[in-house]
């Protein structure tokens, strides 16, 4: 804050001491050379012409930066979301895996519970347990 208040105070001092030289309607000092033919109003009209010139490609500057920074942004979104489509699918190819193995071993258990001999022991087993119940 303080620095800007002395730049601002710098400005206005140069101007009065360049206001004061060209009093007379003709530039004589300007960027260590002396002009005599050189009105103020056209020097004016040259600084405000290149602040206005030099304003705009500092925003197209900053406009292109920002928009380079921007397709970072995405570059590096797309990135992230392809990484996470690709954890997703490994995600989903593991969880079938692990469904055909669940599977597997389901089948296997029951082949193994369902043997034709042991259905037939079962159901002995259950007859004599009637028959000791019934006495």
């Amino acid at each position: 804050m303080v620095i800007s208040l002395i730049f601002i105070l710098a400005l206005v001092v140069f101007l009065a001491v360049f206001i004061g030289h060209n009093i007379s309607n003709v530039c004589t000092f300007w960027f260590f050379k002396t002009y005599t033919d050189l009105p103020v109003t056209i020097l004016v009209f040259i600084a405000f012409g290149s602040g206005i010139v030099l304003s705009l490609l500092c925003v197209l500057f900053a406009r292109l930066r920002k928009s380079d920074e921007e397709k970072e942004v995405q570059a590096a979104k797309t990135k992230v979301q392809k990484a996470e489509e690709k954890e997703r699918k490994l995600q989903e190819k593991n969880d079938k895996k692990e469904a055909k193995i669940a599977a597997k071993e389901a089948k296997a258990s029951k082949s193994k519970k369902a043997k034709p001999e042991d259905a037939n022991k079962t159901l002995e087993m259950s007859a004599a347990d009637l028959q000791n119940m019934s006495k």
